[in-house]
């Protein structure tokens, strides 16, 4: 497989995030001796790529949720990927709630790799008829900046950066309620009341599992609900990351820092000192990682691993700010002044200490990304992949390996 490509297809997302990211993990790949190869569904390219694969020269693909899943091989029906047997590795970096066509087993030699154990556990038990190969995925340090890069003196003078498109959790209620049926929406509302307060604390929270249990309290069989179930998962997943953006930027309004990103009308901003600033595309953003003071994230809804933000910050020493996850107190322990709790007292107390003492801050920053680069390696990534391509392969070809005269594949 080393002689061979990676052909890694990117399309559009919001701010380029999605071709940012493939090219992240396009450089982890290469840390292990592969060449990749970016491709794009621009007719050109993907010529390009049809030619690579039947000349026999490619490993496998990569792609994120899915992009180019559906590609057919020579414009018949059959799938490209499966008629190729080339392995496609979808990355998920979210809720197999939200689009779920694209966690399917198309292609069915497609290896599905999930940022967190949340994801998988849901897939497991929520879309039992999907069995294409499934993994979790590493975290890594993101576009990894070295140490003796670091300017700590423009941080110094920059601000903390509350880089996330907000939105409205009143909007989506009355979404709820102008676009539903009454009854449906009165479940979703009163879902939504019972869920938040468990939200907001620490600790794993399996949201179907909630939706399944609260719907067993209602009468409901939850296993004859399995066509409601994503959608509740899906809607509770947004009305709480809603609530935790809103709850952020409301405590921070009378500090100086700013918030960055689309969709924040329904916080008013007038005569706060927080600065409110438009959303950039992804190269844009990434100087905020690299210029500014810190970040402040908010974990999707996520505690056993690491949001992109957390590990783009490790990648370039930059200070991140985050609310309080298992992952971090057990895998970098030490670190508890980076966390904060879902409450705006916690919230404001973070960073107002963070503004009154910079260098401290921008000193645990760097022992953040030593630590997290020494227990998180890219090439622990690439490896993965690779690992995971070669058992795809394996998988679905008509050819197997005789070891042993009594097992037969």
């Amino acid at each position: 497989m080393t002689t061979k490509l990676v052909l890694a297809l990117s399309g559009h997302g919001a701010n380029d995030a999605i071709l940012g990211m493939i090219a992240d993990y396009s450089d982890a790949i290469q840390t292990v001796g592969l060449s990749v190869v970016q491709i794009s569904l621009d007719p050109a390219e993907l010529q390009y790529a049809f030619g690579q694969i039947k000349s026999g020269n490619v490993a496998f693909a990569l792609t994120w949720l899915g992009i180019g899943q559906d590609l057919s091989a020579d414009g018949r029906q059959t799938n490209l990927w499966e008629v190729s047997r080339i392995p496609l590795l979808k990355l998920h970096g979210d809720h197999p709630a939200y689009f779920a066509a694209r966690h399917s087993d198309t292609p069915r030699n497609s290896v599905n790799f999930y940022v967190a154990s949340e994801f998988i556990a849901h897939r497991r038990k929520w879309l039992p008829e999907a069995c294409a190969l499934t993994a979790l995925l590493p975290p890594m340090p993101l576009a990894p900046l070295e140490k003796a890069e670091v300017t700590s003196k423009s941080r110094r003078n920059g601000k903390l950066v509350f880089l996330k498109n907000g939105n409205d959790p009143k909007q989506l209620r009355t979404a709820w309620r102008e676009r539903l049926p009454h009854a449906v929406a009165n479940l979703l509302n009163e879902l939504a009341e019972q869920i938040t307060p468990i939200g907001l604390k620490r600790g794993l929270l399996q949201i179907a599992d909630f939706v399944a249990a609260f719907l067993e309290r209602r009468g409901i069989d939850p296993n004859s609900a399995r066509y409601f179930i994503p959608f509740f998962t899906a809607q509770m997943d947004d009305y709480l990351r809603r609530l935790k953006s809103e709850m952020i930027a409301g405590a921070l309004l009378d500090l100086p820092i700013v918030v960055q990103g689309s969709n924040w009308e329904h916080v008013d901003f007038t005569g706060r000192r927080a600065q409110l600033l438009p959303g950039q595309d992804f190269d844009h953003s990434k100087r905020i990682f690299t210029d500014q003071l810190g970040v402040i994230d908010m974990s999707p809804n996520l505690d056993s691993a690491p949001h992109e933000r957390v590990m783009r910050a490790a990648g370039n020493y930059s200070l991140v700010l985050t609310n309080h996850q298992t992952w971090l107190g057990h895998s970098l322990p030490g670190f508890d002044e980076l966390m904060f709790d879902f409450n705006p007292d916690s919230i404001a107390a973070r960073a107002s200490d963070v503004i009154a003492h910079p260098d401290r801050y921008l000193e645990l920053a760097l022992s953040f990304g030593d630590a997290f680069r020494a227990r998180y390696p890219r090439e622990r990534v690439g490896d993965a992949m690779v690992d995971m391509a070669e058992l795809a392969v394996l998988q679905w070809s008509p050819e197997k390996p005789i070891i042993q005269p009594f097992f037969v594949w």
